[in-house]
């Protein structure tokens, strides 16, 4: 939280942050359980989810969003946090 806070970003962006975190942790725990390898088949899967509620790749996302190295998910808004997060959390419970 206190690197986020550093970076300027508020409270509300940094909560919402979090629980993505907390989400994706939960996610990718129910892959490793299910035999998925980590490295190509988790990018395989996270670009799949991504097309899914964004219509775009995790590539062309970025794209998007001028972005070359930096974290994708550090650099949503409030409501793209949401919808991953939905996506994700959803993944895991099917």
């Amino acid at each position: 939280m206190q690197t986020y806070l550093k970076k300027g970003y508020s409270k509300e962006w940094i909560n919402q942050r979090l629980k993505t975190i907390e989400v994706r942790k939960e996610l990718t725990d129910e892959w490793r359980e299910r035999g998925v390898k980590e490295g190509l088949e988790f990018a395989i899967l996270t670009d799949e989810i991504t097309k899914a509620w964004a219509g775009k790749n995790i590539k062309s996302y970025k794209k998007l969003k001028g972005l070359k190295k930096e974290n994708l998910r550090d650099n949503m808004t409030n409501l793209e946090l949401v919808l991953n997060m939905l996506a994700e959390a959803t993944t895991t419970e099917i």
